[in-house]
């Protein structure tokens, strides 16, 4: 049954045609909406190819509001229940996706993530909706319950009018050059209230030299972000750079990172490295002082072997000024004790981030506080926001990308079928 207003159809814009906003033109369309995409690159849905180092994780098993960040956490959970992680595996199905599961994390089965932008495409040729690329949009106007989207065509202006408007217009995460700030300005024009954006999911920069000595090290450890009386702790596998710090467990801090450096206007922050999480403080001081009474003749360049990466037992044995050479069964025990407590409690200073392009997200973005749980603008009829435009930001692990499916999905059907 056709959706419409009046005696016409009603016409849908939707600004940006990343993973949230071509879910929400399929959406649109389904529920009998005319709908058209405006999309200021060459093509859609191109930071989807790069997913998962391109083989797409693009959702998560273990599904729930806590794994997402927000100034207004409260407001995640009633957009998430409208469309959940069984929902989204039977669209994929539906439109001809076959998935595969790796610890929670979901695939598609080729492990292409070519193939969920391609069978995307090719649900929305099948719906009949519009795809306009090249198209900057530089400007929205509201009036006689229109929407006038004023753009630029290969340079060229040109204006659509639209019932209701969508933006999806993303972030600047993942973007090398030309990262405008289009979706916040557009989102501006209504002023909707936002929250500034940082990068998310990315490397730390730290202050130490000797991070060059350990660029190329990879071990599992636990990273703990204290600052300002809050602390995060994440356990994986650590990446060392020549600059500072990469990896699953920094990635998952770096929005915190980020904002604390920003809101507190601080020039680093206290990050300890525990290289051996699996032993307790306790643990590590006996068995250092029993693996000295066995291994008293060897030098300590020696002595950490089959313990820590040799790397990392030549900056720790540098920072606590112990001589390669000396024999550990020489070595003053609070020394020793001193060199241990380093390898579980290494205090790095971080003093950034690195820059937006290298992030998969960003932080920020329009509160959710200023929308309806269906994602329309309180303060606007027939203004809806998505994905990475929203003040929301997910874990490692699909999250992102489920985030852009269901406020894509939500906000699509809602602008369809209008306001209750």
């Amino acid at each position: 049954m056709e959706i419409v207003k009046g005696e016409e159809i009603v016409k849908i814009g939707i600004i940006g045609g990343g993973a949230s906003g071509i879910i929400a033109a399929i959406a649109a369309a389904e529920a009998g909406g005319d709908v058209t995409i405006l999309e200021k690159n060459d093509r859609i849905g191109k930071k989807l190819l790069a997913t998962g180092n391109g083989k797409c994780n693009f959702s998560n098993l273990e599904l729930s509001s806590a794994c997402y960040h927000s100034d207004t956490p409260e407001c995640i959970d009633p957009v998430l229940r409208q469309f959940t992680i069984s929902d989204t595996l039977a669209f994929f199905h539906r439109i001809g996706l076959m998935t595969k599961e790796k610890n929670g994390g979901l695939y598609p089965a080729c492990e292409q993530a070519a193939a969920v932008l391609d069978v995307l495409r090719f649900w929305l040729e099948h719906k009949k909706v519009q795809i306009k690329t090249n198209c900057q949009v530089i400007g929205i106007t509201y009036a006689r319950n229109m929407f006038c989207v004023n753009a630029k065509v290969q340079d060229e202006e040109c204006s659509y009018r639209f019932d209701r408007i969508i933006l999806s217009c993303g972030s600047k995460a993942g973007i090398k050059k030309d990262a405008d700030e289009n979706g916040q300005k557009l989102a501006g024009l209504f002023n909707l209230k936002q929250t500034p954006f940082v990068p998310a999911l990315v490397q730390m920069r730290c202050q130490e030299t000797y991070f060059k000595a350990l660029a190329g090290v990879r071990c599992q450890a636990e990273v703990t972000l204290l600052a300002k009386g809050m602390k995060h702790c994440e356990r994986g596998e650590l990446q060392l750079t020549d600059y500072g710090i990469s990896g699953i467990p920094v990635f998952q801090l770096s929005r915190h990172g980020a904002k604390m450096l920003q809101n507190h206007n601080i020039d680093t922050l206290p990050v300890f490295l525990d290289f051996l999480p699996e032993f307790s403080d306790q643990q590590w001081k006996k068995m250092l002082l029993e693996r000295r009474q066995n291994l008293g003749f060897e030098t300590m360049e020696r002595f950490f072997t089959g313990t820590v990466h040799k790397k990392i037992a030549g900056v720790i044995l540098k920072l606590s000024g112990i001589p390669s050479s000396v024999k550990a069964g020489d070595l003053e025990t609070d020394q020793l004790l001193s060199a241990g407590k380093l390898l579980k409690e290494l205090r790095v200073t971080v003093t950034g981030v690195n820059p937006f392009w290298q992030a998969q997200v960003c932080a920020g973005g329009v509160r959710l506080s200023e929308l309806t749980t269906s994602l329309e603008a309180k303060r606007q009829k027939g203004l809806y926001v998505t994905g990475e435009l929203l003040d929301v930001d997910g874990r490692c692990g699909g999250y992102n990308l489920q985030w852009a499916w269901t406020t894509g999905m939500v906000a699509g059907r809602a602008a369809a079928r209008g306001s209750n």
